[in-house]
């Protein structure tokens, strides 16, 4: 960041993103609620983070990942389902 301005990650930032905000919903949670769980669970973050990783700008780390899928309540490897089914489709229509 030596010109003073933000270093800007590629989109998207994170493939997980949209099962997170699937799975939040789906808990009848906001992305505040989904935050204040983040923050119990020992993962500092506020709703604005919460909005940038569903929304796919915010680059999600591995430990992060463990934090999230605690708070869910699903295996790590729950996050990535759908990703998984896109990508084992796209293969099977090759």
């Amino acid at each position: 960041m030596a010109s003073g301005n933000p270093r800007r990650t590629k989109f998207p930032a994170n493939l997980i993103g949209p099962q997170i905000k699937r799975l939040r919903r789906a808990r009848g949670w906001s992305q505040a609620k989904f935050a204040e769980r983040l923050q119990l669970n020992g993962f500092d973050v506020g709703r604005d983070v919460v909005a940038r990783i569903e929304c796919r700008f915010h680059c999600v780390r591995d430990k992060e990942i463990l934090f999230i899928a605690r708070t869910l309540g699903v295996d790590v490897s729950h996050l990535f389902l759908s990703i998984e089914h896109k990508v084992l489709d796209s293969f099977r229509q090759s």
